[in-house]
């Protein structure tokens, strides 16, 4: 797991509102330096729906966290995801929730890990998709016992 448990409130010990630069270097002392950062940036100037006045994207390759300062002028920690776009490996692997579910789990799991989990078919503009509680979801290969979780989703977004 890493140190970096999944959770409707934050990210292992980075809770959601917490200062950006401590959730950075929170990370940072678990998984390395980031593989990409945007900095600090206008939403409006790179065509996102974000909150804020200014926000910022950092990556360690599948784990992206998303930070912004919603307008108050205070950088806090908003939302994550993980999950890999479009690659067979996951990095950094083995993120799990504290029922251990994560990336690669079957709905099976995913239903007796959390029996009040909604899972969802395909809508039309969302693939299949689950949400174990508010503020955490995610993406799956199908909605069968099968099939598993591609991603995760935690906090509150771009376009949310």
């Amino acid at each position: 797991m890493l140190g970096l448990g999944l959770s409707a409130s934050g990210l292992g010990d980075a809770l959601f509102g917490a200062d950006a630069d401590g959730v950075i270097d929170y990370v940072n002392s678990i998984l390395g330096i980031p593989t990409t950062d945007s900095g600090w940036v206008d939403p409006s100037a790179i065509g996102a729906a974000c909150p804020g006045t200014e926000v910022r994207f950092v990556d360690w390759s599948d784990l992206s966290l998303f930070f912004t300062d919603d307008g108050s002028g205070v950088r806090h920690f908003a939302s994550f995801t993980y999950g890999p776009a479009f690659a067979a490996a996951i990095a950094p692997f083995g993120l799990v929730t504290d029922a251990g579910v994560g990336v690669g789990s079957t709905v099976a799991a995913l239903r007796t890990a959390y029996p009040i989990a909604g899972v969802f078919p395909e809508d039309g503009f969302n693939g299949p998709g689950f949400e174990i509680e508010t503020g955490l979801y995610g993406f799956l290969t199908g909605t069968a016992d099968t099939d598993t979780i591609i991603s995760f989703v935690g906090g509150f977004g771009c376009g949310e």
